[in-house]
């Protein structure tokens, strides 16, 4: 096939010449930068400045390798994939950026720019869970459908957009990597949402593991006024505490465990919705 030499004639694309080649694609196109607009459905919100200044100085010297991927939206041309890249070529004053042109809905379009940043691994886990609740609005998948067309595990998928769930200032901890997704996870068993952000803010402070928070909920579900009765038998013996604690990280959801003088219980699951059970049975290997 035919080989396009990049660094020929782009004068106006960046300083100095270039010997990049890459494979002639009939649609490819060197774009004026000033009509590339960012997607409002991209999945990654967050770029880091240093990165794209070391990536804008790479640019000078050796050009974008690797063209953008965009489809027409009215007198613009809309990204799907290579925002980052995009951002680096504004920042080195790139007049024209070179890009593929794809046609394609906008549907194809947040589907090839969610699987690009998986790939990436580029998302943060709240930009994931975004990502992937936003895809299922608009297709209505399901999260075992969504599972099969992104390569994950669904209960994966489901644990992470859980996450929504949690108040918005614990979020922007686990956005700014304060805070694991395994360290919040558990603090969706707290409905007082005053409570769960203040033990956020101790979590982080002090560095607890995922094991410690999940102690502390069970503590704070059993105390006095805790909506759950049968959580204060559980935080009375060490043991059916930790049973509880383990039983709650494997299903990833409330539990209850009422344990009798005679021997006998009560082990109660909570969930939110039926896809919450689905996942709940799936992860107990039990086919709905």
């Amino acid at each position: 096939m035919a080989k396009k030499v990049l660094g020929r004639g782009l004068s106006n694309l960046l300083p100095g010449e270039s010997t990049i080649q890459i494979q002639t694609n009939p649609d490819y196109q060197e774009l004026d930068i000033s009509i590339v607009v960012p997607s409002p459905d991209q999945p990654r919100k967050q770029f880091n400045p240093d990165d794209i200044r070391e990536l804008a100085q790479t640019l000078h010297s050796v050009g974008l390798i690797e063209p953008i991927v965009v489809r027409k939206s009215g007198a613009n041309f809309e990204i799907i994939s290579g925002e980052r890249r995009f951002r680096a070529c504004k920042l080195a004053g790139f007049k024209k950026i070179p890009a593929v042109i794809k046609q394609v809905d906008d549907i194809r379009a947040l589907e090839m720019g969610l699987i690009e940043n998986i790939q990436r691994e580029d998302l943060n886990p709240m930009e994931e869970a975004r990502a992937y609740e936003i895809w299922m609005e608009k297709t209505g998948d399901k999260p075992s459908d969504l599972a099969e067309k992104v390569g994950k595990d669904r209960t994966t998928i489901t644990n992470l957009t859980r996450l929504l769930k949690l108040p918005e200032d614990i979020q922007k901890l686990i956005e700014n990597k304060m805070m694991t997704a395994g360290q919040a996870r558990p603090l969706l068993a707290i409905a007082d949402r005053r409570t769960s952000t203040k033990l956020a803010d101790r979590i982080c402070r002090e560095n607890w593991s995922a094991r410690r928070v999940e102690d502390e909920v069970a503590k704070l579900q059993g105390e006095p006024g805790a909506r759950s009765p049968v959580a204060k038998a559980a935080a009375r013996d060490p043991n059916l505490k930790s049973v509880e604690a383990k039983l709650r990280t494997k299903l990833g959801a409330k539990v209850s465990l009422n344990h009798k003088k005679n021997g006998a219980g009560k082990l109660t699951v909570f969930y939110g919705n039926l896809d919450d059970l689905d996942r709940i049975l799936h992860g107990m290997g039990i086919k709905a």
